[in-house]
C-alpha cells in the first residue's frame, strides 16, 4: 500500500497564543509536528520534548479532543512526562508523545496507520512510538510493517503489550507507598478505589486482589465493571462517585487531571497512587495533598513499567544489547526498581519539606542536566 503525500507539515517551536490556552500549552518542546492527510482523514501530532538522553520515546494516544489546541496541549504535557519518566527509569531515551485526533471511538483504519508510519519515518528516528489510550498491539503491528520506529508489537518474540508491566510497576509502587505512609506491611484489607478499568486498570486489580486489597471500582464500560465485581468481589460505584470514595488509596488509571484542587481539598484517602499519566491538574495540587497528610506517588515514577518494556523491545530489535542483557531479566530488574525509586523520592520529600512531585521532577531534571554537561 502506498502512502499518499500528506499536506505540508508544520513545526511549532513557540506556544499557541491566546489567554485561554489549555493547560500544557505553555510547555516548550524541541519539536512539535502537526500533519493532516486529506485522503485518509488522518490528523496527528508528534511532540518531542527532549532528546537529551536519546531518541524521544512515548506512546501514541488516539482520542476525541475538543479541538486541535486541546490535543496539542495534551501531547506537550504527555511528552514532558515521558522525559521525566524515562530519565528516572534509567533508559537511554528522551521524552515524546504523539496524538491522533479521532472523530469517534471507531479504531483507526489501516490506511491511517500506514500513513502515520510514513510520518514517523520522516522524523528519521527522533521519535519512537508505542501503545497508549486508543492504540494497541494490533495497531503497532500494522505500523511495524512500514516503519522501524515503533515498539510494543511483540513481533520479535519479546515485549508486546506493555500494559501488564505498567500495572505491575504501579502495584509495586502502591504497595511501597502504603507501607511507608500507612505503616501497613501488607495490602490485605487495604481499601483501594480504582478509577478506570482499561488494560492497565484491569491488570492492577488482579495484583491488588491477589494481595488481599478491598477494591472499589468505576469505569464507563459496565461490562468491565461487572467482570471485576464478579472475579474479585469488588464494589462498583458510579464514575462520578469514585473520587469521593472513603478509601485508603485512590488509584487513578484513566485520563489525566483528575487530581485537582477540589479533590485535594476534600479527599478522604491517605495515598494517591495510580497508572494514569499527568494525574495532577497542576503541580500546586501536590502541595495541598502534602499539607493534608496525603501521600502522592508521582505517576511518572510509578507507571514506568510499560516504557521499560517497549524500550527493551526496541533496543533488541536494533541490536543494542549484548547477550547478557538479551532477556526479560533486564526488564524485570528495572521494574522492580520502581519501589526503591519511589521510596527515595518519599524520603527526600520528608527531609526537604517539598512535595513528592517537586522532588521527583527535580531528580529527573538533574539527570537531564548531567547528561547535557557530559555531552558538552
Amino acid at each position: 500500500m502506498q502512502v499518499e503525500q500528506p499536506m505540508p507539515l508544520t513545526t511549532a517551536q513557540q506556544d499557541p497564543t491566546g489567554t485561554e490556552a489549555p493547560s500544557g500549552s505553555e510547555i516548550e518542546c524541541e519539536e512539535l509536528v502537526v500533519r493532516r492527510c486529506q485522503r485518509t482523514g488522518l490528523h496527528a501530532a508528534v511532540a518531542i520534548h527532549s532528546t537529551t538522553l536519546g531518541p524521544a520515546a512515548g506512546g501514541c494516544r488516539r482520542w476525541v479532543y475538543a479541538d486541535e489546541d486541546a490535543g496539542l496541549a495534551d501531547a506537550r504535557r504527555l511528552a514532558e512526562g515521558m522525559s521525566y519518566k524515562n530519565a528516572l527509569a534509567g533508559i537511554p531515551f528522551g521524552g515524546g508523545k504523539s496524538v491522533i485526533f479521532a472523530t469517534d471511538k471507531r479504531p483507526p483504519t489501516e490506511a491511517q496507520l500506514v500513513t502515520f508510519a510514513g510520518w514517523l519515518n520522516d522524523l528519521q528516528g527522533r521519535y519512537i512510538t508505542a501503545e497508549d489510550v486508543g492504540m494497541g498491539v494490533a495497531e503497532m503491528r500494522i505500523m511495524a510493517a512500514h516503519t522501524p520506529y515503533v515498539s510494543g508489537s511483540g513481533l520479535h518474540g519479546v515485549g508486546g503489550d506493555p500494559s501488564p508491566k505498567t500495572a505491575y510497576g504501579v502495584f509495586l509502587g502502591l504497595k511501597s507507598a502504603v507501607q511507608s505512609h500507612l505503616g501497613r506491611e501488607h495490602l490485605y484489607g487495604v481499601k483501594v478505589a480504582v478509577q478506570g478499568l482499561g488494560a492497565v486498570g484491569l491488570s492492577l486489580c488482579h495484583w491488588l486482589a491477589r494481595a488481599g486489597a478491598e477494591l472499589v471500582v468505576a469505569d464507563l464500560d459496565a461490562t468491565r465493571v461487572g467482570h471485576v465485581v464478579k472475579k474479585y468481589g469488588a464494589q462498583a460505584v458510579d464514575v462520578a462517585a469514585i473520587t469521593s470514595v472513603a478509601a485508603d488509596v485512590f488509584a487513578p488509571c484513566a485520563m489525566g487531571g483528575v487530581v485537582d484542587q477540589a479533590f485535594a481539598e476534600s479527599t478522604q484517602v491517605r495515598v494517591v497512587a495510580g497508572a494514569a499519566n499527568n494525574q495532577l491538574s497542576s503541580d500546586a495540587v501536590a502541595d495541598i495533598l502534602q499539607a493534608r497528610g496525603v501521600l502522592y506517588a508521582p505517576d511518572f515514577v510509578l507507571n514506568a513499567g510499560g516504557v521499560i518494556s517497549v524500550a527493551h523491545e526496541y533496543m533488541l530489535k536494533r541490536q543494542q544489547f549484548d547477550a547478557e542483557h538479551n532477556s526479560e531479566l533486564w526488564v524485570s530488574e528495572r521494574i522492580e526498581g520502581i519501589r526503591e525509586r519511589l521510596l527515595h523520592v518519599i524520603r527526600q520529600a520528608q527531609q526537604s519539606g517539598e512535595s513528592t512531585q517537586k522532588v521527583a521532577k527535580d531528580m529527573a531534571l538533574a539527570r537531564l542536566a548531567e547528561e547535557s554537561r557530559v555531552a558538552a
